[in-house]
This record gives C-alpha cells, sequence and structure tokens, in this order.
C-alpha cells in the first residue's frame, strides 16, 4: 500500500513539473507604429541689418544759391520730382541765345539749299553751314544741360530724409541735400558661418525677428552671396529680402536672422520610446511577436519627437508604450490590435 501511495505522489510530482515547464509567460501588452524618416533641420542664428533696396544720397551738381524747395522731411516722392532748384537766370538767358543762334544756321542752311538749284552757292558753302548748324545743336544741348544742373531730381520713389536746406542758402557740390530711400523691400545683411556655405541654397528657410519686437517671426528670401569668405572672420556676407509693403520697418533696423535648411533623414521616434541603458539609449522593436532592442544615437531633438541613427528601417514597428517590463525577446502583444479583435 505505501509502494503504490509513493508511485501515485512521484507520478503526480513528474505530471506537476511538466505543466510547469511547459507553460509560457504571457504576451506583454504594448503600442507599437511603424517608424517614419523625417530630415535633420540644421539652423543658423545671426544678426542682421536692414538696408533699403533703393538709397541715394543727393548732392547738386553745381554750386549756387538756393531759390526753391518742394519736399519736407519723411515725404513719399515720385520718381522725376524736382526736389529743389538753384538760381537759374543766367542759363536761362544763355539756353535762349543759343536756341536764337540755331534758328538762324537753320534759316541760312535753308537759303543755301534754295541757292543751290541755281547754281550760285557751292557745295563746300552748304557743308559749312550744315557743321554750323550741328555745333548750334550742340551748344543748346550743352545749354540745356546746364540749366537741368539748376535743378535736383528725384531718381527713383521712396521716401525723403532730413535736410538743412532752405531758399536762400548757397549749395556746394558737397553739400548733401537729402536721402531719399525706397523701402518697400528691405535687404536684410548678416553674415553666415563658413560651415554653413554648402547649407545656403535658394532652398533655405529664412526667418527674421526684429528686436524692437520678437513676438514678430517673418518670412524673407535669401537673395544674394558674397563672391567670397571674408579672411579676417572666416565668415560670408549674405542678404535676405524682406517684404516691407506696410512700410513697418525702417532701414539700420536690427533683426535675429534664423537659416535653417533640411539635411540627412533619419528615423523619427517618440520621446517617450526612447530608453536608457547602462552606456547607450536605446529603442525596442516588435519582430514577430518578439520584443528586440535596438541601440541608436540622438542626432536631433523635436517637439515631441527625437531623431536618432541606428539599425531601423521605415516601417519597423516600434514600440512606443510599454518598454518598462520588456526584455530581450519577451513575447509581446499590441494593445490597440487585442483591442480592435475583442
Amino acid at each position: 500500500m505505501k509502494a503504490i501511495l509513493f508511485g501515485f505522489i512521484c507520478t503526480l510530482l513528474v505530471t506537476t513539473s511538466s505543466i510547469a515547464i511547459e507553460r509560457k509567460p504571457p504576451p506583454t501588452n504594448v503600442l507599437s507604429k511603424p517608424i517614419t524618416f523625417a530630415p535633420i533641420t540644421v539652423a543658423i542664428e545671426t544678426v542682421g541689418t536692414a538696408e533699403a533696396q533703393k538709397s541715394v544720397s543727393l548732392f547738386s551738381a553745381t554750386s549756387d544759391k538756393v531759390t526753391h524747395v518742394y519736399f519736407l522731411p519723411g515725404d513719399f516722392v515720385n520718381k522725376g520730382k524736382v526736389l529743389i532748384e538753384l538760381d537759374a537766370r543766367r542759363q536761362i538767358s544763355a539756353l535762349q541765345r543759343v536756341k536764337i543762334e540755331l534758328a538762324d544756321r537753320e534759316r541760312n542752311l535753308a537759303r543755301l539749299v534754295k541757292s543751290e538749284a541755281n547754281g550760285a552757292v557751292t557745295q563746300s558753302a552748304i557743308d559749312d553751314a550744315r557743321s554750323l548748324l550741328d555745333l548750334a545743336k550742340v551748344a543748346v544741348a550743352e545749354a540745356q544741360a546746364d540749366l537741368d544742373d539748376r535743378k535736383v531730381i528725384a531718381p527713383f520713389s521712396g521716401y525723403v530724409g532730413l535736410t538743412d536746406i532752405e531758399p536762400g542758402d548757397r549749395v556746394s557740390q558737397s553739400t548733401l541735400i537729402t536721402t531719399i530711400d525706397d523701402r518697400a523691400k528691405l535687404f536684410i545683411n548678416f553674415s553666415a558661418p563658413e560651415s554653413a556655405l554648402g547649407l545656403i541654397d535658394e532652398k533655405t528657410k529664412v526667418t527674421v525677428q526684429p528686436w524692437n519686437n520678437r513676438s514678430d517671426l517673418l518670412m524673407a528670401k535669401l537673395s544674394q552671396l558674397d563672391s567670397r569668405i571674408d579672411v579676417a572672420n572666416r565668415t560670408l556676407k549674405v542678404r535676405a529680402v524682406l517684404d516691407n509693403k506696410a512700410d513697418v520697418f525702417r532701414p539700420g533696423l536690427s533683426f535675429k536672422v534664423t537659416m535653417s535648411a533640411e539635411g540627412v533623414q533619419y528615423p523619427k521616434v517618440p520621446e517617450a520610446s526612447l530608453a536608457w541603458g547602462a552606456t547607450n539609449s536605446h529603442v525596442w522593436l516588435a519582430v514577430n511577436g518578439k520584443a528586440v532592442k535596438k541601440p541608436v544615437q540622438i542626432k536631433q531633438r523635436l517637439r515631441g519627437f527625437i531623431l536618432v541613427e541606428g539599425d531601423l528601417n521605415e516601417g519597423d514597428m516600434l514600440i512606443v508604450e510599454g518598454i518598462q517590463r520588456l526584455r530581450e525577446g519577451s513575447p509581446v502583444a499590441d494593445a490597440a490590435l487585442l483591442t480592435l479583435k475583442d
């Protein structure tokens, strides 16, 4: 009887041990999503200064007394508007005199041509009359230019600056009359390090923020690059264009300039999916129902995401939740899929 009982107990223990050995741990419920790639963004920040797209300082072409001033500082003037006039009495008289001489030369040539038909004059006399007529035309052009020099005219449309000139003042060729700025568009001039040369092209995004109002974030367009690197500070001069049709900004204003360009593509993973080990960081993939650890290196942090470098491919199933309970090779089940089945 004892032998039978002992045999029954041994059989029961062996059966229980077999059941314990064959029992597998339940899979860990996780959430996973396919890995996508995104380009790394390279950004450079610097300080830029605004410059009008057209800007000129106006001086008189001659010296004399100012008779009229036709603008006020800050006025918008159109191209061709007369800004000041100098005393032009002598130039007006000189122009009238040469015009009279020109008319006389024209009448004299007409008489000679008419007399030539009758054989009364020679061809050389007519040629001399034509030469004198041409010289008279040149004299009229010179006199007209001298008269035009008595006016200072706006070379393009824009806003005039301050001036100290008043009627009665005597100006010379070195006297600054005023300035004109066409600020419908502003050049934002700044310097970029030579290491950024390969990143600057027509696809580069440029944003500017005026230092007097950092809440404004404006898009500018890359316009011009200098032809050489400055050897003194190893920088490249760059110029961007900012639309200023609303006339909000002024030449000389300083801006914070940010240039950004897209580089190499890297796997984009949520911050919560990144785990840390003793020596490096890693992520977990769901491969054939099992957890697989993949070491990665951080390349760039984004808002809520991280670009990493590692043995990852687009479409790999990245475990984004439930990584705290994972071990290498442990079974996993996607909780989202289980919910759909239920």
